[in-house]
């Protein structure tokens, strides 16, 4: 068990990165995240199930990109982290895939990321992470980025930026660009490594955690992150994490959430 921490419940959204200590859902269903995924239990074990696989038990483990799987908790509690591919230089991912699967490695691995959520979950925000900082504290270093066609730098950028509610988005980001719908969504997918659908299907769900913990009721969440009605928007959310938007909701009571905010009195040594 990680010292004194056993109530606490801490969450960090960046643009492309999630920190999540809290609890994990004992209704989980399979879930299919858009990003690169690194479990561990903060004591004991966690159980993984990847696709039709068979059910393998761990310390740590490391889930590719929108690969269908399901998690359970001995503790009941998951230490998650969330690092998002698009921006990733491709032998880098390959690179992250190998460590957390190294068996050589867990013991290391292990003691770090618990020691980072000790720190993390009990400091107080000061200013704004960058990703690099994110990097250096919770993966031990930075991770190298991809070069990227400037005008798909432009629309993820403005898509971090503006949000995902236009229904009309592909069109309108093609013509902000100068292409075709075609041509950019097959532009989109060459640099991305992800087809553009995907990635905002992926993207409006994931701003969901940022709204895990408030108060606004769930239909005006629906609709303020673009979903046509409440049933669309259920479905979407336990789709990708495999819970009920209420049942997030019901586990996300006390949770502290963070938005790009640095941790000033810890040490990245």
């Amino acid at each position: 068990m990680i010292d004194n921490i056993a109530d606490r419940k801490y969450m960090l959204v960046l643009d492309d990165r999630v920190f999540y200590f809290g609890l994990l859902g004992h209704k989980m269903q399979a879930r299919k995240l858009g990003a690169v995924s690194i479990y561990l239990a903060p004591e004991g074990q966690f159980r993984l199930k990847e696709g039709n696989g068979q059910w393998s038990r761990h310390q740590i483990a490391i889930v590719e990109p929108y690969q269908s799987h399901e998690v359970v908790s001995d503790c009941g509690k998951i230490i998650s982290v969330l690092i998002e591919p698009e921006r990733l230089e491709r032998s880098e991912l390959s690179r992250l895939i190998a460590e957390y699967r190294d068996p050589e490695c867990v013991a290391g691995l292990v003691a770090r990321l618990r020691s980072v959520t000790a720190q993390l979950s009990g400091s107080r925000p000061d200013g704004e992470m960058t990703t690099r900082e994110f990097d250096r504290i919770v993966i031990g270093r930075e991770l190298d980025t991809r070069r990227i066609d400037m005008r798909v730098v432009s629309v993820l950028n403005e898509l971090e930026l503006e949000g995902l509610e236009s229904q009309s988005l592909a069109a309108d980001l093609a013509a902000k660009i100068g292409l075709s719908s075609s041509r950019f969504l097959h532009l989109f997918k060459e640099q991305t490594g992800v087809s553009f659908r995907n990635y905002r299907m992926w993207r409006r769900a994931r701003t969901f955690l940022l709204h895990a913990n408030n108060s606004s009721s769930l239909t005006d969440v629906a609709l303020t992150l673009g979903y046509p009605d409440s049933s669309h928007f259920s479905h979407s959310i336990r789709k990708t994490f495999g819970l009920q938007p209420r049942s997030i909701r019901i586990g996300s009571q006390n949770l502290r959430v963070d938005s790009s905010a640095r941790m000033m009195a810890y040490s990245c040594a």
